[in-house]
């Protein structure tokens, strides 16, 4: 769910078209073309882990277009037109408040994800090839500061806990602090999931569940991810 903001209108936001593999095509075109159109573009996602194994969790602004209200990935964005990784990690300072070095992340990976929306006065069909990141940052969850227009809420859930919730529906606690920096917490149950992506969140906190037990995120990085119905991902 990786849908970024923009100076007026976000859907001319413009985005590389990849082909199925990842790879470049030359065209460029506007996000709400490469929606309507289902053309593969590339994301970053970006998961946060505190001390004592806690991962951050966005609720999405109740006032965007696709899946509001929802849980998220810590931290998430297109990659725009021309834009390299040092430029996309923009995105945890544009939503979160904080400055990244790259030297501070960690690969674990790419998942080709595809969600069709139906339901809305148009079909979108969203075809992203999702770099995945995880980042060890021990700031206190009332110090960020969150863009209102794009997340309302962040929550810290235990890890092996969001693996649950995302895997099984499993409810669990959470403490939160919402945009107006406010304790908010919550009981955060399988009613916060988003409808569409929630196998392929739930197969990348495993990843960084991995990274933190002492894998090699070259290693994590090497494996396949799996679509809903567990074939491996383009």
């Amino acid at each position: 769910m990786t849908y970024h903001h923009g100076v007026g209108d976000a859907t001319l936001e413009l985005l590389d078209v990849l082909d199925e593999y990842g790879n470049p095509t030359d065209v460029v075109k506007p996000r709400g073309e490469v929606h309507r159109d289902g053309d593969w573009h590339r994301a970053i996602h970006i998961w946060i882990v505190r001390e004592e194994r806690l991962v951050l969790l966005q609720r999405r602004a109740l006032t965007k277009g696709l899946e509001p209200g929802k849980l998220d990935v810590s931290v998430g964005g297109h990659v725009r037109a021309g834009e390299h990784f040092l430029e996309a990690i923009r995105e945890a300072e544009e939503e979160l408040g904080l400055v990244l070095r790259p030297g501070q992340l960690a690969y674990l990976g790419t998942a080709a994800a595809v969600r069709r929306y139906d339901d809305g006065p148009s079909p979108i069909v969203d075809r992203e090839h999702q770099d995945v990141y995880v980042v060890l940052e021990d700031r206190a969850l009332h110090d960020y500061q969150l863009q209102i227009d794009e997340v309302d809420t962040l929550y810290e859930v235990p890890l092996g806990a969001a693996i649950r919730l995302f895997r099984n529906g499993e409810y669990v606690a959470a403490a939160g602090y919402d945009s107006m920096r406010r304790p908010s917490n919550a009981l955060l149950i399988e009613a916060d999931l988003p409808a569409r992506g929630r196998e392929t969140l739930a197969q990348a906190l495993e990843r960084v569940a991995a990274y933190v037990n002492g894998e090699e995120a070259s290693d994590i990085a090497e494996r396949p991810f799996l679509t809903p119905g567990g074939d491996p991902g383009n």
